[in-house]
C-alpha cells in the first residue's frame, strides 16, 4: 500500500510538473517573474532622411532617459511630404511613431492613421506649443498629434557677395546672370510654385463635414487676372539664363561648385548655407515680381511638422511616450542647434539665439504674406506639380496659358480630400 501511495504521489507530481511546463510553454505568464527583467519593445519611427542622424541621436537619449523596458527603436526615412501617402495604404503595417505636415492631420484622421492625445501629453502640448501649431494639431476640438516645429514655410536665401537686389525677383536673376551663379527654385514643385498664385490674389477653400469628409472645393487658380499674372511669372522665370530648376540637392551641389547665387528655400537649409557662405551668408522674404507693369509680392504657405501616432501600435502607450519626448522642449532646443529647425515650443522660441536667428528672422517677415498650410485641397498637389512640370518643359506658353490653368483649376476643385 505504502508503495502505491508513493507512485500516486510520484505521477501526480509528474502530471503537474508536464502541466506547468505545457503551460510554459504556450506564453502563460511566469507565476513567479523575476523583478529584474524588464520588457522588450520594439517601435518604428518614420522621419525626413535630413533629419536621420540627429534622430537617431534622439532615439539613444530617449533609451537612456527611459530605462524601465528596453527599447529597440528603428528609424525609416519617409518624409513628412510622403507620411500620409505611405501610411493610408495600410495602417497597421505604418510606423509606431511618424513625422508629416500638418495638412495632411485631416486625411491621416479620417483614415484612422492618428491616435488622440490625451492626458498629461495634451496638457504639455496645449501649455508649452505656439496657439498656431496646436491649432494644426486639433481637428473637431480634438488633438491628433505633437507639433515639433513651426517654421514650415520658405523665404529667400542669398550670397551677398553676387546678389545686391534680393529685393525684387528681376533684380535677383540680373545679379546671378552678371556673377555667373544660380538662382534655384523647384518649380516643379506644387509647394513652391503657389509662391505665384498667392502673390498674384489667387486663393483656394475648403470645406469639410464633421467627419472629415470634403464637403466643397474653391479654387481661382485660373481666374484670367491672378491665374495669368501667375502663369506669365512663372514662364518668364523659367527662361532666364539665371534661373536652375532644382531642390535641396540642387542647393548643396551649387555651394559646392561656387555658384550659388540665390535659392528659395527652408530652415532647413539654414546649417550648410550659412556655413558655406560664411560672412557672405543672407536672408530674406521672398522678392516682389512684375507682370505687365504691376508688382506683386510673392506669397508662400506656412506650417508646421508634427509626430502622429498610430493607433494600431502594438504599444501604444510606449509610442505616445516617443512622441512626447521627441516633442519635448529639450529636443526641440536640440533640433534647432543641430540644424536651425524653428520650434513650436514657446520657451525655445523666445530665446536670444532663436530671436537672432538669420534664417527665422526672414521666415517671421514672410509670414505676412503666407497662407496657412490647412485644409489644402486634395488634389492640389499633384495638380499644381503638373502645371510646374509644364513650364520647366516649355509647353505652357502665353499662348495657351489660360487652357492650361483650367486644367489644373479642375483638378484641383474636383478633390475628394
Amino acid at each position: 500500500m505504502k508503495k502505491r501511495m508513493i507512485a500516486l504521489a510520484l505521477s501526480a507530481t509528474m502530471v503537474l510538473s508536464a502541466g506547468v511546463m505545457l503551460a510554459g510553454c504556450s506564453g502563460d505568464p511566469d507565476p513567479n517573474p523575476d523583478p529584474n527583467e524588464k520588457e522588450n519593445v520594439s517601435l518604428v519611427l518614420w522621419g525626413p532622411s535630413q533629419q536621420q542622424t540627429m534622430a537617431e541621436e534622439m532615439i539613444e537619449a530617449f533609451k537612456a532617459k527611459y530605462t524601465d523596458k528596453n527599447y529597440s527603436i528603428t528609424y525609416n526615412v519617409v518624409s513628412e511630404a510622403d507620411a500620409a501617402g505611405t501610411i493610408t495604404t495600410d495602417v497597421s503595417a505604418g510606423a509606431d511613431v511618424y513625422a508629416f505636415a500638418n495638412d495632411q492631420l485631416l486625411v491621416l484622421q479620417r483614415a484612422g492613421a492618428l491616435a488622440q492625445v490625451g492626458g498629461s501629453y495634451l496638457e504639455d502640448i496645449r501649455a508649452n506649443n505656439s496657439a498656431s501649431s496646436v491649432e494644426a494639431a486639433t481637428f473637431d476640438g480634438k488633438v491628433y498629434a505633437y507639433p515639433y516645429s513651426d517654421d514650415n514655410g520658405y523665404f529667400l536665401y542669398y550670397d551677398k557677395s553676387k546678389v545686391d537686389s534680393p529685393e525684387t525677383l528681376a533684380g535677383i536673376l540680373e545679379d546671378c546672370a552678371a556673377s555667373g551663379s544660380k538662382f534655384i527654385f523647384d518649380l516643379d514643385n506644387s509647394w513652391y510654385d503657389a509662391a505665384f498664385f498667392f502673390g498674384a490674389g489667387a486663393s483656394y477653400e475648403v470645406t469639410y463635414n464633421s467627419d472629415g469628409s470634403v464637403n466643397t472645393v474653391a479654387c481661382d487658380f485660373d481666374d484670367a487676372t491672378k491665374g495669368t499674372v501667375a502663369g506669365k511669372a512663372m514662364i518668364e522665370l523659367a527662361n532666364s539664363s539665371a534661373f536652375l530648376n532644382g531642390d535641396d540637392n540642387s542647393i548643396t551641389a551649387e555651394l559646392t561648385g561656387g555658384t550659388f547665387g540665390a535659392a528659395v528655400s527652408g530652415t532647413w537649409n539654414a546649417k550648410v548655407i550659412s556655413e558655406t557662405l560664411g560672412e557672405n551668408y543672407a536672408a530674406c522674404k521672398l522678392p516682389t515680381f512684375e507682370v505687365d507693369g504691376q508688382t506683386y509680392q510673392m506669397g508662400s504657405f506656412a506650417g508646421c511638422k508634427l509626430y502622429g501616432v498610430n493607433p494600431t501600435s502594438d504599444h501604444l502607450a510606449d509610442a505616445h511616450r516617443l512622441a512626447a519626448f521627441l516633442s519635448g522642449e529639450e529636443m526641440q532646443q536640440k533640433r534647432y542647434d543641430d540644424m536651425q529647425i524653428g520650434p513650436s515650443n514657446t520657451k525655445v522660441a523666445a530665446s536670444d539665439a532663436v530671436k537672432a536667428n538669420i534664417a527665422l528672422a526672414a521666415l517671421a517677415d514672410q509670414a505676412q504674406y503666407a497662407t496657412a498650410q490647412i485644409a489644402v485641397p486634395g488634389g492640389f498637389w499633384t495638380a499644381v506639380e503638373a502645371f510646374g512640370q509644364e513650364v520647366v518643359a516649355k509647353t505652357v506658353t502665353t499662348e495657351n496659358l489660360a487652357e492650361k490653368l483650367k486644367t489644373m483649376a479642375d483638378l484641383i476643385r474636383a478633390s475628394e480630400n
